[in-house]
């Protein structure tokens, strides 16, 4: 039977009143638990209280500051159970980029309403937002995607939910869901993620932000599943590890970025990863060493990839063992075909590099339900969103860097990720970061931002000697910076805007 995510949640709340639905933190850490009972009241009076301000005859969404707490949680929950589009919200979003992003979404909806830490929601002008900067996508969606639907209780528009996207490059953008969300046995969770290890009412844990996709995903999927959700409201790795632990946790989605770190700390056991039933990792490209040494940490049949992307164009999916077989994949498509072409449109080789474009069977025939400047189309319903990489002769993908990250020295391509992995290999090094630094003959020559480990201290001409006994010498940086953090988004991917303008000027140096 399909239902309404309100009478999802209640009917949950009925036949298992007092097992765990959430468990969140406060500020102190202190730890707070609500049953599905509670949950379901709280959702219940939270949607009432949207209902009761919400202008039906207008089109309307509410905007939830997206912390990993149970305000948010409950928020989330509320208004996908009154049918208004909800928007999660970075809370620290700088104020410029929450004026682009409020601008967007003013384009599309006439009242905004805000839901505060105490689940009220209060009216927010969302004409006060600016105009995005020149190249930011519109709100995703074709159309008549946005329409309101005048009249009846709950019918405030066809969108579910809107995603922020585009982090990565500084130019906000956002991503809308057709809605509203039901709940179908037989499609919750999505086929895909019933391939990596999920089980009906497990115990899982949302490390990554509920503003950022995989997460928002995983907690929608798990609220309509029954399941048990552990929040961690900001991500510690000796954290993350106890709570595993201590919550006899079954699923696990996180980034690359949270394996690296996860993986540094000293004296992990395996056997605190007893329960663990799947990690499923997403958002970013993950480097060899990182996969292996999960794989070795979890064994192969328990670690699981997913690539795809915010606006919604396709997946692949990869286990750890078809991994170890086919080292640097992001898997095949599922339910997902893929094509490889070139600048004019044409299919290339297997082997060979082009832009990725895929195709789901909810997208044929309907290349316009994505508007945003960022997503290009063929005519027949494939998409992209400007990743490249190519396919093996199996129809495995294998990404390669985007244009604006590759690194062009003397017309050698060099791929950011590969320094960064040397880099990280020298014992002094936490982080690091490749960039292009200008060079008045070469074009650009590799530039390099490097985190150290506390108490750390090496030398420049050290780190270009490591570097150089692993990489060919066109790829060794030829400036070193040293920073306190590596600034990533919250899917862990770094934002390489952030810092190409401040590179050191000079060569290696002691």
């Amino acid at each position: 039977m399909i239902l309404s995510v309100r009478r999802r949640i209640a009917d949950v709340a009925r036949a298992a009143p007092d097992r765990t639905a959430l468990v969140g933190f406060d500020s102190h850490l202190t730890e707070q638990v609500l049953t599905w009972r509670e949950f379901a009241d709280r959702v219940a009076d939270a949607a009432g209280a949207l209902r009761a301000v919400v202008d039906p005859d207008t089109r309307s969404c509410v905007v939830v500051p997206a912390g990993n707490t149970l305000p948010a949680a409950i928020g989330i929950a509320a208004a996908l159970a009154a049918e208004v589009p909800v928007f999660p919200m970075n809370p620290a979003t700088p104020p410029a980029e929450r004026d682009a992003l409020l601008g967007l979404l003013g384009r599309r909806f006439g009242h905004g309403y805000l839901m505060d830490d105490q689940l009220r929601p209060q009216r927010m002008d969302l004409a006060a937002g600016t105009e995005p900067p020149a190249g930011a996508g519109a709100v995703a969606g074709g159309p008549g995607q946005f329409s309101a639907v005048a009249g009846g209780p709950g019918q405030f528009g066809t969108v579910a939910y809107l995603l922020a996207t585009g982090a990565s490059t500084g130019i906000p953008k956002i991503s809308a869901r057709p809605g509203p969300l039901r709940y179908d046995p037989a499609r919750t969770p999505s086929l895909v993620i019933r391939q990596t290890g999920w089980r009906s009412g497990q115990r899982q844990l949302i490390v990554g932000p509920l503003y950022h996709a995989a997460p928002f995903s995983a907690f929608l999927d798990a609220l309509l599943d029954s399941n048990t959700v552990v929040l961690q409201s900001f991500f510690a790795p000796q954290w993350t590890v106890e709570l595993v632990r201590r919550y006899a946790i079954e699923w696990l989605q996180l980034t690359p970025a949270h394996m690296r770190e996860i993986l540094r700390q000293p004296d992990l056991d395996p056997a605190g990863f007893a329960s663990l039933r799947a990690m499923l990792h997403t958002a970013a490209r993950c480097d060899a060493d990182t996969k292996r040494g999960w794989i070795d940490l979890l064994g192969p049949e328990r670690v699981y990839e997913l690539y795809g992307a915010t606006e919604g164009v396709g997946v692949t999916l990869v286990r750890g063992d078809e991994w170890l077989a086919r080292p640097g994949t992001v898997g095949r498509g599922f339910l997902t075909q893929i094509r490889v072409l070139d600048e004019g449109g044409s299919p290339v080789p297997a082997g060979t590099t082009g832009t990725v474009f895929m195709r789901t069977p909810q997208r044929v025939g309907r290349s316009d339900y994505v508007n945003d400047q960022a997503i290009r189309t063929t005519p027949d319903g494939f998409a992209t969103v400007g990743d490249h990489g190519r396919l093996d002769r199996d129809g495995y993908l294998y990404l390669e860097p985007r244009d604006h990250e590759t690194i062009n020295v003397g017309g050698e391509k060099v791929d950011p990720d590969e320094v960064e992995a040397a880099l990280r290999d020298h014992p002094a090094v936490a982080d690091a970061v490749a960039v292009a630094v200008p060079h008045g003959t070469l074009g650009s020559v590799v530039g390099a931002h490097v985190v150290l480990n506390p108490g750390a201290n090496v030398r420049r001409a050290e780190l270009a000697a490591h570097c150089g006994r692993r990489l060919a010498g066109y790829k060794i940086p030829k400036h070193f910076t040293f920073i306190d953090q590596v600034p990533r988004s919250a899917a862990g991917k770094v934002q390489r805007w952030r810092l190409a303008s401040h590179h050191e000027n000079g060569a290696t140096s002691p």
